[in-house]
């Protein structure tokens, strides 16, 4: 089996063969034919087969001369494609981004993606909606995805953030529900009405974390779904409610359908909204010119106002919940 081909003899073989005689290959290399005829014999003893047929004037490839010429110019041509490659890439010209988001934020980033798009046409940008945040962090993790959007119940590990937003979890019922008039409600009043929750996920868990840590009984919900309009619609039509952020119901909030209540509780009260890459991971150019984009001008990074409802309070001055 032939090893590792010497490449500075393949670029003498290259130069005998062009030249047809091995010492005007010689002067074209600038030295000794006898450099050059040693280094065509150790190249023969490398492959095990002659290399050129001596003529009055000059020297012939053989067959396999011609195998190993055609071997050399094609590497010669992928090391060109390879550098244009990573040129294009690092001047943006070309490539493709994958993202794994939360379904709930991609309606809003469709403006962020036209403009990045309208810039750096030939990146092609592959969205991919998720619901559960732990599959979205098991994607970046294993790089299946570079960019991820979701929302945060606790820090993951090896996980970077490049932006980060509070983004508390409320109550969400509809204007006729019992606490309906409440500005704010303990967890133990939350889970004494109907439910709705995901059937799997990050906030499901945390749910059941919170009623396990307070010893409340936490009835099974009455509504399972992964889809956040199912579980906004249920809470819309309902006696039930759901947890979620009013950033993911603002239009509900907005045209009182729904009512967004304080829920009295740290657990759901840390719960954030982060763009995040893996930690150590080079972020090439584009990457991180769509991460300054998203992080520049999505309303809910901006902090720009998104629903105005008296059932919303903010902390610190913002308003983006």
């Amino acid at each position: 089996m032939i090893q590792d081909i010497n490449q500075r003899r393949l670029r003498y073989f290259y130069e005998v063969c062009t030249c047809g005689k091995i010492r005007e290959a010689a002067d074209n290399l600038n030295m000794d034919s006898s450099v050059v005829t040693r280094q065509i014999r150790l190249l023969e003893e490398e492959i095990g087969f002659k290399l050129f047929e001596r003529r009055p004037r000059g020297v012939v490839p053989t067959e396999a001369a011609e195998l190993l010429l055609k071997y050399y110019r094609d590497n010669c041509d992928l090391k060109v494609e390879l550098e244009r490659g990573l040129n294009e890439l690092h001047n943006m010209r070309q490539g493709n981004i994958h993202l794994a988001i939360h379904p709930t934020f991609v309606g809003t980033l469709m403006s962020v993606f036209n403009n990045f798009q309208s810039q750096y046409p030939d990146i092609h940008l592959h969205i991919e909606e998720n619901f559960e945040t732990n599959k979205i962090i098991n994607q970046i993790l294993e790089d299946i995805s570079h960019i991820g959007i979701l929302c945060i119940y606790q820090d993951a590990p090896n996980i970077n953030y490049f932006a980060r937003v509070p983004l508390p979890l409320y109550m969400l019922v509809n204007k006729n529900h019992p606490l309906a008039n409440k500005r704010k409600v303990t967890f133990a009043e939350a889970i004494r009405y109907p439910l709705s929750l995901p059937a799997t996920g990050a906030l499901r868990q945390m749910v059941q974390s919170v009623a396990q840590a307070e010893k409340l009984e936490l009835q099974p919900p009455v509504f399972i779904s992964n889809s956040t309009t199912a579980r906004k619609k249920f809470a819309c039509t309902d006696a039930g409610a759901v947890f979620m952020s009013a950033f993911s119901a603002s239009e509900e909030i907005k045209s009182g359908e729904l009512v967004a209540l304080e829920i009295d509780h740290p657990m759901f009260k840390a719960a954030s909204l982060a763009l995040i890459v893996r930690r150590g991971k080079t972020l090439l150019p584009p990457i991180l010119q769509l991460l300054r984009l998203i992080s520049a001008h999505l309303p809910i990074f901006t902090r720009q106002p998104l629903v105005e409802n008296s059932s919303l309070t903010t902390t610190s001055g913002a308003s983006y919940e």
